[in-house]
């Protein structure tokens, strides 16, 4: 089973670039916290390579950036060719099958009205308003349950 699941942060730029077969692509390294050690020291952060294609590349560069927090879930691939002096290269990295956005934006702060069932104040204070507003008014306020056996109850035996 080939199968990763990672949370980290966004560790460089986001560009959006597209093969030559017109599929679009980004590739990015995410910042993995490992915690820290038995003596409380901060264990050094992984760096691991993500590939992310088509919708959601295009949804990671146009919402993300260095630093949001994202989880991935993928599979591992390694890639390998030679370089110009002949040596073999490998490289290791995570094709994302899905990537999950685990902050939102901020936003601009927008005045939230207040409910429209709050009290009153004092130079405000109309009592038939008060009433009709009253979402529960039409209920009793009897709380005598005398009268009810368990056969009424709708549920149990």
């Amino acid at each position: 089973m080939n199968k990763v699941c990672l949370v980290g942060r966004i560790a460089n730029d986001i560009e959006l670039r597209v093969t030559t077969s017109g599929v679009k692509c980004v590739s990015t390294s995410i910042a993995i916290n490992n915690g820290k050690d038995k003596e409380g020291n901060e264990r050094k952060a992984d760096f691991p390579k993500v590939v992310v294609y088509n919708e959601q590349a295009e949804n990671l560069s146009k919402y993300q950036k260095k630093g949001s927090l994202i989880g991935v879930d993928g599979r591992i691939k390694t890639h390998s060719w030679e370089d110009k002096d002949g040596n073999k290269k490998y490289e290791t990295y995570v094709v994302a099958d899905r990537v999950e956005f685990l902050q939102s934006k901020p936003k601009e702060e927008v005045p939230i009205p207040e409910p429209d069932y709050l009290p009153r104040n004092e130079e405000n204070n109309n009592e038939k308003d008060d009433i009709e507003n009253e979402p529960y008014a039409d209920f009793s306020t009897n709380t005598d349950l005398s009268g009810i056996s368990d056969a009424d109850l709708p549920f149990g035996d």
